[in-house]
C-alpha cells in the first residue's frame, strides 16, 4: 500500500535462476533472463550430476557473486494498493537436463527484492520481500537452459494485479542468504534483437520443417487454430537430412512443449536455443499450426564496427563472425556455443577477447566477465577453472584456458586503457604463476598433472593432433609471463617475470628445437608460429613458417594456433600468404563453409558439431590492423599508427571501429595511379600514417593520400 503520491519508485531485484517481473498486471521490462549468470554459490556432492565430474572442485575455495539488478517502476506504482510479482524458472541455477542427460543445480530457486519509494512530500519507503510474499506452481512444467515445457492452461494472466485473489496461494519460505558478494547489475541484458520470417520447405515424419535462412539464437514463435487440449512441440536443429527431415544429431535435443488451452500464439519464454531449422507438431494434427517469425535473441551489444572489400570470402568471415560472436554473448557470458554446452570456456573466450572488445560495444559484458574468471580462480592453488562461472571440471589447459585470468584483464586494458582493472587482477595474476610453477615438468615444461580431466595442448585441429600438449602449454604461459611484464612495469612492480619467461623458453629450445632445420615441432600446425609469438627462433623459423603455408594453401591448425598463424605471418609481412589460406579450396576451410550455405561460423574444420561457434574467428581484428591498418601504439587508442599492409588480392576495402577515444575509419582504393586512402581520426588521437616507404603525420579529421 503506497498511502501518497509517489514521485519515484525504484526496484531493486535479484533471482538465483531467471524471471519475469511484473507490477500492477504490467511487465515492467523486455529484459530477458533476469539475472545474468555468475558462480552463484558453493555446491556440495547431491546438488550435482555430470559426466564433467571432478572432486577437487569441492574442495577448491572459490569466490561467489550474485547480481542485483535496477530498474525504474515510477510508471507503473501508483497510489493507493500496488501488486509485484514474479515468473521464476531455473535458468542457470538449476540447468536442467542437457543433452547428455547431466544437470547442474546450485539449489532451490530463490527471489528477493527491494521497493524503494520515494513520495512527493519527500518521506521514503521501503518494501521488502520477507515471509509475508505468497506463491504457486507455474505454468513452467520444466524450465532450465536446456528445455522448456509450458502448460498453458496453469497460468494465471492477472496474478500481479493489485485486485487478485492470492487466498489459496501458500506462504514463501525464507532462505538463507547465499555466502556471496552482491554486485550492481550492469551488464547489457539479453533482449529480442529482430524478427525473422521463416520460410515452410516441407512436411516431416512427424509436423512441417521451417528454415530461418541464417543460424540464429532465439525461438520460433508459434500460432494454432487455438485448441485446447493439445499438444504442440517445437524441435530445434542446425543441419537438415537428405530426406528433408531434421538431423537428430544437430538437434542437441532443443525442444518446447507446449500443452495448450485455446491461445493462438505460443513461444519459450525462459532460454534460447541455436538452430537455422525447426520442426512443428501437433497431437491433434493441427492444420492451422504455423510459424510467421522467429525471435532472435542475445545480449544487447551492438556491433559497433564496419567493414567491406572487394574480397567475397573475406567479407563473409567477417560477417559470419559477427553473426556468431553476437550469437554467442548470453546472459553476461561470452559462450562457446548457444545450443550444446553454452558455456563461458576460458579458452574460447580470451582467444576471442581481442575480437570482441575491438568489433563490439562489450566493454560492460567483459567487466563482468573478469570477474566470474576471478571467482573461478581457487584461492589456495591459484588454478583457474575451465569455464567461467565454473561448470565443475571438463577439459582444458592450464596455458590456454587457466591463463585467462592474466590475458583478458591484459587486452581489457590495452583496448579500454583502465589500469583499474590490472590493479585489481594483479595478485591474482601473480597466484596464477604458482600454481603453473606447481605443474612444471623436471625438464622445465608445463603438463597438468594435480589435477584429473584432460589437459589439453591446443583443439580442433583438422588432422592428428601433432603437437605436443607440454609445448603448446608452456608456449602459451611464456606469452602470459611477458604479459606479466608489461604489467608489472604499468604498475611499478619490479617483479622480474622476464626471467622466467627466459627460464621457460630455455626449457621449450632444448625440448623442441632443431637446431638443423631452425624449426620448432617439426613446423606443424603453426609450431613456429607458436614459437616466434615469444620470441624464440630464428631466420629460418620466420622462412619456413611462411613456405610452408604457401605451399600448404589451408589452415591444418587448431583455435590457438589458427589466430597465432595468422598473427605471426601478418607481423612478417605475409599478406597474400594469409589470404591463401582465408581463401583456401580446402574441404575444411572457410570457403568450404560458406559454399555449404553456413552463415555462422564452425566448431571444426570438418564434420562439425557445432555450427555455431565463434573461436576460429578470433583473428578478425586482423582485418583492422593489417588489411585497415589500425593498430594502438598506446592503451585506450590515445596514440595509433595506421600501417595497412598490401594485400594483393584486395584492391578495395572500408571499415571502422569504435574506440574509447572515439571512432577511427579508414578507406582505401587501388588503381592504376596508385592507392587512394582516407583515414578519419577522433579528436585528441595523435596518429602516423605508414605505407611501405611512405610515413606521415594524421590530424584529427579526414586525411586523404594518393600513394605511388
Amino acid at each position: 500500500m503506497l498511502d501518497r503520491p509517489v514521485k519515484k519508485a525504484t526496484l531493486y531485484l535479484s533471482v538465483l535462476g531467471f524471471c519475469e517481473a511484473y507490477m500492477n498486471g504490467k511487465r515492467i521490462t523486455d529484459d530477458l533472463y533476469i539475472t545474468p549468470y555468475s558462480q552463484y554459490n558453493k555446491q556440495s556432492r547431491s546438488e550435482v550430476d555430470t559426466y564433467f565430474y571432478a572432486d577437487e572442485f569441492f574442495e577448491d575455495e572459490l569466490s561467489y557473486g550474485v547480481y542485483v539488478s535496477e530498474f525504474d517502476v515510477t510508471a507503473f506504482a501508483r497510489q493507493g494498493k500496488n501488486a509485484f510479482g514474479l515468473i521464476v524458472s531455473g535458468g542457470w541455477y538449476r540447468s536442467g537436463l542437457d543433452k547428455h542427460n547431466s544437470f547442474r543445480n546450485f539449489g532451490d530457486t530463490k527471489a528477493c527484492f527491494r521497493i524503494v519509494a520515494e513520495y512527493a512530500d519527500g518521506s521514503v519507503e521501503e518494501i521488502v520481500s520477507d515471509g509475508s510474499a505468497k506463491w504457486k506452481k507455474s505454468f513452467l512444467v520444466e524450465s532450465g537452459i536446456f528445455h522448456e515445457e509450458q502448460d498453458e492452461t496453469q497460468e494465471i494472466a492477472d496474478f500481479s494485479s493489485a485486485e487478485f485473489d492470492d487466498s489459496d496461494w501458500e506462504f514463501v519460505q525464507e532462505a538463507e542468504a547465499p555466502e556471496a558478494e552482491y554486485r550492481k547489475n550492469d551488464c547489457p541484458p539479453n533482449r529480442v534483437i529482430r524478427y525473422i520470417t521463416p520460410k515452410f520447405v516441407g512436411f516431416s515424419k512427424y509436423g512441417k520443417i521451417y528454415d530461418v535462412g541464417e543460424n540464429v539464437t532465439g525461438y520460433a514463435v508459434i500460432t494454432s487454430s487455438g485448441k485446447k487440449h493439445d499438444v504442440i512441440v517445437c524441435s530445434y536443429g542446425e543441419v537438415l537430412r537428405e530426406d528433408g527431415e531434421l538431423d537428430s544429431f544437430h538437434c542437441y535435443a532443443q525442444k518446447c512443449v507446449f500443452y495448450t488451452d485455446g491461445r493462438t500464439q505460443h513461444s519459450m519464454r525462459f532460454t534460447w536455443h541455436g538452430f537455422r531449422y525447426f520442426e512443428l507438431s501437433s497431437s491433434c494434427g493441427d492444420d492451422g499450426l504455423d510459424c510467421a517469425k522467429v525471435a532472435v535473441v542475445h545480449a544487447d551489444i551492438k556491433n559497433t564496427s564496419a567493414f567491406e572489400s572487394n574480397s567475397e570470402i573475406v567479407n563473409w568471415i567477417y560477417d559470419a563472425y559477427v553473426r556468431t560472436q553476437a550469437e554467442n554473448y548470453q546472459c553476461g557470458v561470452p559462450t562457446d556455443c548457444p545450443q550444446i554446452e553454452r558455456k563461458g570456456y576460458t579458452g574460447d573466450g580470451q582467444l576471442l577477447a581481442e575480437s570482441g572488445m575491438t568489433l563490439f560495444d562489450s566493454k560492460a559484458l567483459y567487466k563482468k566477465w573478469l570477474r566470474d574468471i576471478s571467482d573461478c580462480q581457487d584461492k589456495n592453488t591459484g588454478f583457474v577453472h575451465y569455464t567461467a562461472p565454473c561448470f565443475i571440471g571438463c577439459a582444458g589447459g592450464p596455458g590456454g584456458w587457466s591463463s585467462a585470468i592474466v590475458t583478458v584483464p591484459y587486452f581489457y586494458y590495452q583496448f579500454y586503457g583502465e589500469k583499474e582493472v590490472l590493479e585489481n587482477y594483479y595478485p591474482q595474476m601473480k597466484k596464477y604463476v604458482e600454481f603453473m610453477r606447481s605443474e612444471t615438468t623436471a625438464n622445465g615444461l608445463i603438463l597438468m598433472q594435480k589435477r584429473k580431466g584432460r589437459s589439453l595442448g591446443d583443439w580442433a585441429s583438422p588432422c592428428k593432433k601433432l603437437l605436443p600438449t607440454e609445448f603448446v602449454n608452456s608456449c602459451l604461459f611464456v606469452d602470459c609471463l611477458l604479459k606479466l611484464s608489461e604489467i608489472a612495469a604499468i604498475l611499478g612492480d619490479n617483479a622480474d617475470w622476464l626471467s622466467l619467461a627466459e627460464e621457460y623458453k630455455g626449457a621449450i629450445e632444448k625440448a623442441y628445437f632443431d637446431p638443423k632445420t631452425g624449426d620448432y615441432c617439426g613446423n606443424e600446425q603453426a609450431s613456429n608460429a607458436f614459437a616466434l609469438s615469444i620470441g624464440l627462433g630464428d631466420e629460418r623459423t620466420k622462412k619456413s613458417l611462411v613456405e610452408r603455408y604457401r605451399e600448404l594453401k589451408k589452415f591444418d591448425t587448431g583455435i590457438f594456433g589458427t589466430k597465432l598463424l595468422v598473427e605471426t605471418l601478418l607481423k612478417l609481412g605475409a599478406a597474400d600468404v594469409v589470404y591463401g589460406l582465408w581463401d583456401s579450396d580446402d574441404e575444411g576451410s572457410f570457403k568450404a563453409w560458406k559454399n555449404a550455405g553456413a552463415t555462422t561460423l564452425l566448431e571444426s574444420w570438418k564434420n562439425a558439431r557445432s555450427h555455431n561457434h565463434p573461436m576460429f574467428g578470433a583473428f578478425v581484428k586482423c582485418f583492422f590492423e593489417y588489411i585497415l591498418g589500425i593498430r594502438r601504439k598506446e592503451s585506450g587508442y590515445k596514440k595509433v599508427i595506421i600501417q595497412p599492409l598490401r594485400f594483393e588480392k584486395i584492391s578495395k576495402a572500408k571499415g571502422k571501429i569504435r574506440t574509447e577515444a572515439g571512432e577511427l575509419a579508414v578507406s582505401f582504393t587501388r588503381g592504376e595511379k596508385g592507392t587512394e586512402f582516407s583515414i578519419c581520426l577522433p579528436e585528441g588521437v595523435e596518429g602516423t600514417f605508414v605505407f611501405g616507404n611512405v610515413e606521415r603525420a594524421l590530424s584529427s579529421g579526414t586525411n586523404r593520400f594518393l600513394i605511388d
